[in-house]
């Protein structure tokens, strides 16, 4: 019995990784709860348990008496000298040592159940609180099963789901193959815990490429917005803490060395990567990449980009995809415009509104200077290839005297 004990303490402490105080604690109050069932809550029992010998001793306070009446709680001066000559007087409370068996084949089965019953449920919370530590990490699993209710992945002492909504549109799954996918919640259920994955997250490619990119891996390059069409199309805005490390760059890869595998992993999704730029209208601009953006402005609580009659097909993309992830990158709604459509910015100028030859408009366009809310600096322009100091103080008053004839005009309206 006792190697018994001390094999059934080592297997669940070991398997079920629980620590090995808790588990001889539950064993002791599995025991303690069946006897007291059966023979009343005030029962003086005592349970010791050796959790390395697998030693088990239980111990009953009985009372010394002539006569038994009650045999749970008293024992007779005969059987007390067996055990204590001393104390075998009359009315003395002698304890006494008593095998498990004695209490029946169905308490030890009782207390079988109610050990188990317990040791599950702390497992279930032991997995519920480490994976519930763990959500927005990406994990890889064995795929166990796969039907109408989702991909079930096998993750060691857990099993999770990833459900159809967040699978990617297209993809097949095979039963034994590895997936990676990302942990994106946990909750608490009566048998175990659901721990819910994703694959068409927008962190799922976050956390894929904070594991690939070595810049991002080491801090220099920082991933600021993610937005995705699963399986179709995404954006990621980046930027670089280093102005030496071009941050697009280092995430594409030479020849997309570094995006490809990241692209094969999502079922061939196309990335662009872009830069982020806290000026809200330079990152429209960028966000709209590839299309080429002329200028863009505010108009209300949404931002408009101009185009080229003929690059509207190309801004929107395909399904509207280019525009509509740009939109979810930025945090605002962007409408595409043709250049031919332009009817001038509410409260801007921008550069379609200057007199200036075309050349010097790309130019301006180049440094992220397409709108001016108000009149920039001449350290701005002249830092410009092709734009004298001369010129710049020309372009300068002709900003700002579009800025104030659009200012009195809101005045009159």
């Amino acid at each position: 019995m006792a190697n018994e004990i001390a094999e059934l303490i080592n297997i669940i402490t070991r398997q079920r990784r629980l620590d090995r105080e808790f588990v001889v604690k539950t064993l002791r109050d599995a025991i303690l709860t069946t006897v007291r069932k059966k023979k009343g809550p005030d029962y003086p029992i005592e349970v010791e348990i050796d959790p390395k010998k697998g030693d088990l001793k239980i111990y009953v306070q009985k009372t010394v008496v002539k006569n038994v009446l009650d045999p749970d709680r008293e024992i007779s001066l005969e059987e007390a000298a067996k055990i204590d000559p001393e104390r075998a007087i009359e009315g003395t409370k002698l304890v006494v040592e008593m095998p498990l068996s004695q209490f029946g084949r169905n308490a030890v089965y009782r207390i079988q159940s109610i050990f188990l019953q317990r040791i599950r449920e702390e497992e279930r919370q032991h997995i519920y609180k480490d994976f519930q530590e763990r959500v927005g990490e990406i994990i890889t699993g064995m795929i166990q099963k796969v039907d109408k209710t989702g991909v079930y992945v096998g993750l060691g002492r857990a099993e999770a789901l990833l459900p159809p909504e967040e699978q990617i549109k297209g993809e097949r799954y095979k039963q034994g193959g590895n997936i990676k996918a990302l942990i994106l919640r946990v909750s608490e259920a009566r048998r175990r815990p659901q721990i819910i994955l994703s694959r068409t997250h927008p962190d799922f490619l976050r956390k894929l490429m904070e594991s690939e990119i070595p810049e991002i891996v080491e801090g220099t390059v920082e991933i600021r917005a993610v937005a995705r069409i699963p399986g179709k199309r995404a954006k990621v805005a980046v930027r670089s803490k280093d102005p030496r490390v071009d941050p697009v760059g280092a995430c594409i890869g030479l020849r997309s060395t570094r995006i490809q595998p990241i692209v094969r992993e999502l079922a061939g999704e196309k990335i662009d990567v872009v830069r982020w730029d806290p000026d809200i209208l330079k990152f429209a601009v960028n966000a709209m990449s590839p299309a080429k953006v002329i200028t863009a402005y505010e108009d209300d609580d949404k931002i408009v980009a101009v185009v080229e009659d003929e690059a509207v097909a190309e801004a929107k993309g395909k399904e509207a995809q280019n525009v509509i992830l740009a939109s979810k990158l930025v945090g605002r709604e962007i409408i595409v415009q043709p250049l031919s459509e332009y009817k001038g910015a509410p409260n801007a100028v921008t550069i379609i509104d200057l007199d200036l030859p075309d050349e010097l408009k790309a130019r301006l366009r180049e440094h992220g200077l397409f709108t001016f809310k108000d009149v920039p600096l001449l350290a701005d322009l002249t830092a410009v290839e092709g734009i004298t100091e001369d010129m710049a103080i020309k372009i300068l008053a002709e900003i700002e005297d579009k800025l104030e004839a659009k200012r009195k005009k809101k005045e009159v309206a």
